[in-house]
């Protein structure tokens, strides 16, 4: 059965109609069409219909705001689980 480009299934639970066409993301990072390898890419995706935004649930079961959802604000309950993991290339920059 071939499914609708314009239709997103985000979880279980929940499916997006009418979402803009892969066309209009192409070559950018997109929740829906092009998910960039974030630390958080594995978290249950969430859509909040009441901030119209993605969130991805941490094992904590707190939203944090999804990297590649450029309509979020950034504010959210946090409890530091969307800190990226530091990196050896990252603890170079904080201890030279």
């Amino acid at each position: 059965m071939k499914t609708d480009p314009l239709h997103f299934k985000v979880n279980d639970e929940q499916t997006l109609y009418k979402v803009h066409s892969p066309k209009d993301c192409q070559g950018s990072p997109c929740v829906i069409h092009n998910p960039s390898d974030h630390h958080m890419r594995g978290w249950h995706l969430h859509w909040r219909d009441d901030r119209h935004c993605f969130e991805r649930i941490c094992v904590c079961g707190v939203g944090h705001p999804d990297p590649d959802d450029i309509g979020h604000d950034g504010v959210h309950g946090c409890c530091g689980c969307c800190c990226p993991p530091l990196t050896s290339k990252s603890t170079d920059l904080l201890f030279p």
